[in-house]
Formats: structure tokens, C-alpha cells, sequence
């Protein structure tokens, strides 16, 4: 694929995820939101095919209405199906953004599901490959959790959608499960002093749980040494910009992961249920999705931050002319 095309694809495909959320909801104002966003990223979708038939080397496609660019696919014999359906949703996009109308949650569900099989074929038709199967790991920054999430894409390709779940799982371990591991409190006794570790490792688990008379009591296998405050981790998720449901899906759809602080060694639970109900191609898409969203999230939520260059010394320096006394803090008197 060219390059214009991947970066066209990532963008409709970031802007059709945010719209399969929204349209999903029973509220007229939230629907319609997303039907605004679901025909931008319609239309993305049917400008990345066209730039990949190189049509946008002979068309001023930046000028083209939607009615033109479907035309255009035709004129190349790329079939748009449900083509209708899609015109109509067009003309309720207008009216929505351009008139404060509002639409019916139940048409917007339809109108997402005719968008969706109508990209799903047109994308297979002109790329060879489901819509599905473009991803959006490449956006995410360079890391030990991106390169569990490649892994994943990989096993996917494979079939072997049983580790591309464990891959799926390690990767949301390394980004939020391991903040709240208890695994090197094991020798710390409740009555100990307060110490670094308690900054580091497993900082955000409860504090109860710290200490080696609980774990001995509680931990029956190292996957337990995972003590998640839903507290703390809904607070992080609502920051992030997350559904707690997210997470929670992922958490419930994928296996039981755990690596060892020292070792760095890697375990997982051979569980039967996930090797028949959840080990599909369905399920490893839907998880790779999530997973991707979540940390992308996440990520976005800490570029966000900005701060002082505090690396250089940037101090006043003065010169008195009469010896004086400097004190710490404003004198009393």
C-alpha cells in the first residue's frame, strides 16, 4: 500500500472506532455525534481506496462531494455496496451538522451497519484485506507493550488466536496491572517502616496488601500477587479519556498474565474456557482493537503534559555591596 493510503486508513480507522462508540448509545444527541463522525470517516476510508487507485493523481479529489467520490469508485469499477443507504446517511449528516437536527438512535445503528459492511468490501475489494486488519499499533510509541501488541497482529495472521490473546493481555500487564503487583512485598513485615519500594512497585495496590502476613494469607499463585484498587483504576481510566468497561473486557476476554519482577520471566494460565470460548478470530480482533485504544489513550493523556527545561541552572545571581545575613524563610519580627 502506499504511504498516503496507510496514514488516510489510520485516520478513518481512529475516527470509525470513536463513531461505533457513540452510535451504540440510546441518547438522540450522542447518536447524532456520531453519525457526524461516521460519515467523516466513510469518507476517509472511500479517499484512501481512491488514492491507492491512484485517482487523486488525475482528480481534484479534495474538491469532490461524497455523491462524486462514490461516483468516482464506479468510473474505476469499484462497486460501493449499499450505496443508497449510504446517500441517505449523507443527507442526515447534513442535516445534523449544518442544521442542529437531531436522529434517531435506531436509523444511526443502521446507518453504522450498512457504513460497516459497505467499507468492510469496498476495502477487501480494492486492498485484498478486511478493514479489521488494519491496525493501529503504528501510532503508538516505540515500547515493550507495542511490540506485545505486533506479536499479537502476527499470531492473528497465524490463526493462533490463543497467544495473540496472551500477547494482548501482556501488554495491558506492562502498561496497567504491573502498578499494582504486591509480588516484592513478600518479605516486608506490616509493622515495617515506610521505604521506596512502596513508590515503585505495585504503588497503586492497596496498602493493606503490602506486606508479607497478608500475602501469605491471600496469594495461592503468583497471578494473585495482582491486587487492582478499582478506585485508583477507575480514577486513571476516567483521566486517560477510558471506559472502565474497556479495560474490564479486555481483563475478562484474555488470559491470566504475570512476569517476574526479577527474573523477568513470563507465565500464563492454560485455562480451557478461553481456549473454546475466547481463542477465535472475532474475539483476538475485538481485544487487539481495545488494546491498541486503551494504551493510544493513555499515552495521548501524558503528551499532553508540559514542563519547565529544569536541566540548566537558571539562578539569579547578585553581588552585595554590605555583608548581610541570609535567612530561610521571612523573619518574624
Amino acid at each position: 500500500m502506499k504511504t498516503e493510503t496507510v496514514q488516510t486508513l489510520i485516520i478513518a480507522r481512529t475516527l470509525f472506532d470513536k463513531a461505533r462508540e457513540l452510535c451504540s448509545i440510546e441518547n438522540k444527541f450522542t447518536a447524532s455525534a456520531g453519525l457526524v463522525i461516521l460519515q467523516d470517516a466513510l469518507e476517509l476510508f472511500i479517499y484512501a481506496c481512491l488514492i491507492e487507485l491512484g485517482a487523486d493523481q488525475e482528480e481534484d479529489l479534495e474538491n469532490f462531494k461524497f455523491n462524486q467520490l462514490l461516483g468516482e469508485l464506479k468510473k474505476r469499477g469499484k462497486k460501493v455496496i449499499k450505496s443508497g443507504t449510504l446517500k441517505a446517511l449523507n443527507r442526515e449528516r447534513v442535516q445534523v451538522k449544518h442544521y442542529g437536527q437531531v436522529a434517531e438512535p435506531t436509523t444511526v445503528v443502521n446507518y453504522f451497519s450498512a457504513a460497516n459492511s459497505a467499507i468492510d468490501t469496498l476495502i477487501n475489494d480494492v486492498l485484498g484485506k478486511s478493514f479489521q486488519d488494519i491496525f493501529l499499533y503504528d501510532l503508538l510509541k516505540d515500547g515493550e507493550s507495542k511490540e506485545h501488541l505486533k506479536r499479537a497482529v502476527q499470531l492473528i495472521e497465524e490463526e493462533d488466536y490463543y497467544e495473540a490473546l496472551v500477547e494482548i493481555r501482556k501488554a495491558i500487564f506492562v502498561e496497567i496491572e504491573e502498578d499494582f503487583s504486591v509480588e516484592g512485598f513478600e518479605y516486608r513485615s506490616m509493622t515495617s517502616s515506610f521505604d521506596l519500594l512502596s513508590l515503585t512497585r505495585g504503588r497503586k495496590a492497596p496498602w493493606p496488601t503490602k506486606n508479607k502476613e497478608w500475602i501469605e494469607e491471600n496469594v495461592q499463585d503468583p497471578f494473585d500477587f495482582i491486587r487492582i484498587d478499582n478506585e485508583k483504576l477507575r480514577i486513571d481510566l476516567m483521566e486517560w479519556g477510558i471506559t472502565t468497561q474497556d479495560y474490564w473486557n479486555l481483563w475478562r476476554l484474555t488470559p491470566n498474565v504475570f512476569r517476574f519482577w526479577n527474573s523477568k520471566k513470563w507465565i500464563y494460565k492454560h485455562d480451557h474456557r478461553y481456549l473454546v470460548e475466547a481463542a477465535n478470530e472475532e474475539n483476538a480482533k475485538y481485544c487487539l482493537d481495545s488494546a491498541i485504544n486503551l494504551i493510544l489513550k493513555k499515552q495521548s493523556h501524558f503528551d499532553l503534559g508540559r514542563y519547565l527545561n529544569l536541566d540548566e541552572d537558571y539562578g539569579i545571581r547578585a553581588k552585595l555591596k554590605v555583608d548581610s545575613p541570609l535567612y530561610k524563610k521571612a523573619s518574624k519580627d
